[in-house]
């Protein structure tokens, strides 16, 4: 396998601008970037260290971070004495359920915005009704989308990978 180490370093760097728009501190978008092409599908400390160009104690904190909200999962590996990381397997399906509940969330905040305004005109109450609404019709959606998901994955997944041979 010949890949650039520009075009490798760019999507890694693209792929920490994406994660940090998302919220995530930037070095944990390099990490994530790193982990989604790399071959074998895990990296150590010291690799990541490497690398990314970072020092071990960020790679440290960050793959904390990660492996603590469900993004990284810490692996052993036989015959090494070093623990490597990898994206956790489901992550993507799992991030629906993860959205689910911040759905939720947001469903309550506006429940509780909505009790504060009991008594206020209905024009004062219409973002947090849009937010009511929004939610419910996402959380309506979401369970269907992640059954649909489970069916669709092996058959979309034996296509792309057709598709690539």
């Amino acid at each position: 396998m010949n890949i650039d180490n520009n075009q490798l370093r760019q999507y890694i760097e693209n792929t920490a601008d994406l994660m940090e728009e998302h919220g995530l501190p930037r070095m944990a978008g390099r990490v994530i970037g790193a982990l989604m092409i790399c071959t074998p599908p895990y990296l150590s400390h010291d690799e990541l260290a490497e690398q990314l160009q970072a020092s071990k104690g960020s790679i440290s904190m960050t793959t904390q971070l990660l492996t603590r909200v469900g993004i990284l999962e810490r692996i052993s590996l036989p015959g090494h004495r070093k623990h490597h990381y990898q994206l956790r397997s489901r992550l993507w399906q799992d991030l629906l359920s993860t959205s689910s509940e911040h759905i939720q969330q947001h469903r309550r905040l506006a429940d509780d915005g909505l009790h504060l305004l009991k008594d206020e005109p209905a024009e004062a109450k219409l973002r947090l009704i849009e937010l009511q609404v929004f939610s419910d019709f996402i959380l309506e959606l979401l369970p269907e989308m992640a059954d649909r998901w489970e069916r669709r994955r092996p058959e979309l997944m034996e296509e792309r990978l057709a598709q690539l041979a």
